[in-house]
């Protein structure tokens, strides 16, 4: 039988243990995280970045350096930005890192089918971080969110690469200035 006293009880020796201070409930949202984050395998390739710190668990940065395909040598940088509901809506994920490429539009929105309509409370922060992933390595002009990028990778692969060596080392492409990401 459960003593419902001891665990009142272990309750208030916490919150002393806190200097007094409520300790704040978790959302189911942010117990989710916390195991999605906890089993997260990691290529060597890709790290994660919690710039409001640990505690804050529902903003974060994952940092992907693909060693192959067009980018490779590329550094990339995605915030996630994760609502209480979660799993139940999938999180907001921008590239912070302007690229160019035919799934990545000019203002960091990433075209990737698990963060819209083919999102499930059982996909978890792994599965997105591989749909990333897979995007540098095979990126897809038949779902396009910068539909010039996506053009040229359909009609021309060789100007594409040449075109996307030229935006990570900092240069134009058909008129945008792209930061050096190298």
């Amino acid at each position: 039988m459960i003593k419902l006293f001891s665990v009142k009880q272990k309750q208030r020796e916490d919150a002393l243990n806190n200097n007094g201070r409520p300790i704040k409930k978790q959302s189911a949202g942010e117990l989710r995280v916390q195991k999605d984050i906890s089993e997260l395998n990691l290529a060597k390739t890709i790290s994660i970045h919690f710039p409001n710190g640990k505690d804050n668990l529902l903003n974060f940065e994952i940092t992907i350096r693909p060693d192959e395909g067009y980018y490779q040598g590329g550094t990339f940088v995605f915030s996630f930005s994760i609502s209480q509901v979660y799993p139940h809506e999938a999180p907001k994920v921008k590239c912070k890192t302007k690229v160019y490429h035919p799934n990545i539009d000019l203002e960091g929105n990433v075209c990737l089918n698990i963060l819209r309509e083919d999102w499930k409370p059982v996909l978890s922060i792994n599965s997105i971080i591989y749909g990333l992933q897979y995007l540098f390595l095979d990126p897809n002009p038949d779902d396009p969110l910068n539909h010039e990028a996506a053009e040229v990778l359909r009609d021309n692969p060789r100007q594409f690469e040449q075109s996307v060596r030229r935006s990570m080392a900092g240069g134009y492409v058909g008129g945008t200035h792209f930061p050096r990401c190298i």
